[in-house]
């Protein structure tokens, strides 16, 4: 365990850090804004300095939040200072029903929140840059199909009237974001293929009915290649698949429920893959039917099938063998 947590809130153009010292079990009234870039670094380390923070000892905590912290978590990386990146869901849940907000409250929340579960701290490595560029990549593929589907609404909207400039226009961009996704889709699987272990991680994910490339990269790139969660349930719970139980003696009975704290987009994106899935899969699709007639809800059924495809991912990573539907072997 550290001595030193450093809480920084991160944002596009600067960081607001404090310190919380486990020596004395509290929060250093010392704080600094710094510039999110190697100038902003060389700031940090002179503070660290002057308030005589052994770097060995101390560790920065952020929010996983994106290329402005994985920037800086490269800095960190390069100086050799310590730092694990928090998803930020776990942060604003520790402090759910807090009142006020602004960029150092955040950073000395983030601090607290590292010194209560600094037992469970471990610092994040980068290794490469391949997660990152990964998902960059996927960012700008979902920006390129959003505007896509945008100019293919004109398109059905002038479908009687195909000779009409306007869809002439929309037709030549749609085929211009389609050559733009392929080209990005090339460079997504040329990244997979440059390392051994995201490749072999990639094979096996996209031998499981329903997850294709949109999925199995989003699992390597929110898994970290499958390091940052360790079972199949702690990820469901990230990505709002996992439900909860929400009731409190007589009174309060509201079943279970999945958390509207969850990473949306990955959550959509698992939804496509249960339905794709419930189509190629005679086991998924015999269990999704039967469900519907016991009068179970759609989305409860499919959510039960989403997180049925994420404990199939983390079976095949785990086990190093491509899925196999053992149902049709049975008699």
């Amino acid at each position: 365990m550290k001595n030193f947590i450093i809480g920084a809130d991160v944002s596009k153009k600067t960081l607001d850090c404090v310190l919380y010292d486990t020596n004395i079990e509290k929060m250093h009234t010392s704080y600094i804004k710094i510039s999110n870039n190697k100038n902003g670094l060389e700031d940090l380390v002179t503070w660290m300095k002057e308030h005589k923070i052994v770097k060995s000892q101390a560790i920065v905590c952020m929010e996983y939040t994106g290329k402005y912290s994985f920037y800086f978590a490269e800095l960190l990386e390069r100086k050799k200072i310590d730092f694990v990146l928090i998803p930020a869901l776990k942060i604003k849940g520790a402090f759910a029903g807090a009142r006020g907000k602004n960029d150092k409250v955040d950073a000395e929340r983030i601090a607290t929140y590292a010194y209560r579960y600094r037992d469970e701290l471990t610092p994040t490595s980068l290794k490469d840059d391949k997660i990152v560029r990964l998902r960059n990549l996927m960012n700008d593929r979902k920006l390129a199909v959003k505007h896509a589907a945008a100019y293919k609404t004109i398109m059905t909207g002038y479908k009687e009237r195909k000779s009409a400039p306007r869809y002439k226009r929309a037709e030549k961009i749609v085929a211009e974001y389609k050559k733009q996704i392929a080209a990005i889709e090339k460079e997504i699987k040329e990244v997979i293929n440059s390392n051994e272990k995201m490749n072999k991680n990639y094979e096996l994910l996209t031998s499981i009915p329903g997850i294709s490339l949109v999925n199995a990269v989003n699992l390597i790139v929110f898994t970290g290649n499958f390091d940052f969660f360790a079972d199949a349930r702690k990820f469901a719970s990230y990505s709002g698949v996992a439900p909860f139980e929400y009731s409190s003696g007589t009174s309060v009975n509201k079943g279970t429920h999945v958390s509207k704290m969850a990473n949306k987009m990955l959550k959509a994106d698992l939804s496509q893959a249960a339905k794709t899935a419930v189509n190629f899969d005679p086991w998924l699709r015999e269990y999704y039917e039967r469900k519907l007639k016991e009068g179970k809800s759609y989305g409860c059924v499919l959510n039960t099938i989403k997180f049925k495809l994420i404990e199939r991912a983390f079976a095949v990573v785990k086990r190093g063998t491509p899925y196999v539907n053992t149902m049709k072997y049975s008699a």
